[in-house]
């Protein structure tokens, strides 16, 4: 199987796209027994906090790497309280980046490549260093039959790498007129990238989250969306439902709890509908 990178965009926050990228991962790896690479390209880095406790994430921090590092390999990080600050050693073996965060039947596998605060700062850094990630891919991850990346709610710096170390891409839209409103704008930034850069993705379509089964509203949406003729709209969409936040909130143990718990069974059964039509489309 050929590998599949799908950048998880949308230039609007709230719309459920790290909850998605989390659970598309973890359904292609646990029930498709795919190997998974999870990547978050986000600062606020809510795609690490989902699946990874706290304490565990403290200690990547202080022993392991994150993606900042792969962006910004050369920078001086290590600080200490006296404002004194080292250079950080660079060994780029994949093994010091990721998280495992489960080891499914047949082979399946869910890696995460965390993020971190320090993202923040690299906006403000020069360009030219945007194909640092696709280059880490490239050469290291090899191995995974899907790589998922969980991006800012902007087209940035960061998007950007994300994008050009892509496939495909997925647009996950809230059902709200300002949430579709945004999404001429994001196939605008995206066209204006292929132009740029001279790499194009494969849409795969667009998926409904957060949605109120008693509202009519997002059939006036997936109408509106439809008119253009060019998108492609998922059949299936997520449900809106605080059931999914508290989980995490509560700390439910693990992302394995999450789907083994009856509670949360109809929720579980809309994430795997999406894998799947993910995988006929592909």
């Amino acid at each position: 199987m050929e590998q599949k990178r799908i950048t998880i965009v949308n230039m609007k926050g709230g719309v459920g796209k790290t909850t998605l990228s989390v659970n598309i991962s973890y359904v292609l790896a646990r029930f498709h027994y795919k190997k998974v690479l999870l990547i978050d390209v986000d600062p606020q880095f809510n795609a690490t906090q989902y699946l990874v406790n706290q304490k565990n994430i403290l200690e990547h921090f202080k022993d392991k790497k994150t993606i900042y590092d792969i962006l910004l390999p050369n920078k001086e990080e290590n600080i200490s309280l006296s404002g004194n600050s080292a250079p950080k050693k660079t060994n780029q073996e994949l093994k010091n980046f990721i998280i495992n965060i489960g080891n499914y039947e047949n082979s399946g596998r869910l890696d995460l490549l965390p993020s971190s605060l320090k993202l923040i700062n690299f906006e403000t850094t020069k360009r030219g260093i945007e194909n640092h990630l696709k280059n880490f891919i490239n050469s290291k991850c090899k191995e995974y039959d899907f790589i998922i990346f969980d991006c800012p709610p902007t087209l940035s710096i960061l998007s950007l790498s994300a994008y050009l170390a892509s496939t495909h891409y997925l647009i996950p839209i809230k059902p709200d007129y300002l949430s579709s409103l945004g999404l001429p704008l994001l196939e605008r930034g995206l066209k204006e990238y292929e132009e740029t850069y001279g790499h194009s993705l494969n849409p795969i379509g667009v998926v409904f989250t957060m949605v109120q089964n008693t509202s009519s509203l997002p059939a006036e949406i997936k109408q509106s969306i439809l008119s253009s003729g060019k998108r492609k709209i998922f059949r299936n969409s997520v449900s809106q439902t605080v059931k999914i936040a508290r989980s995490i909130e509560n700390n439910i143990n693990s992302i394995n709890d999450f789907y083994n718990n009856s509670n949360f069974t109809r929720y579980a059964i809309e994430f795997k509908k999406i894998v799947d039509e993910l995988i006929d489309e592909l």
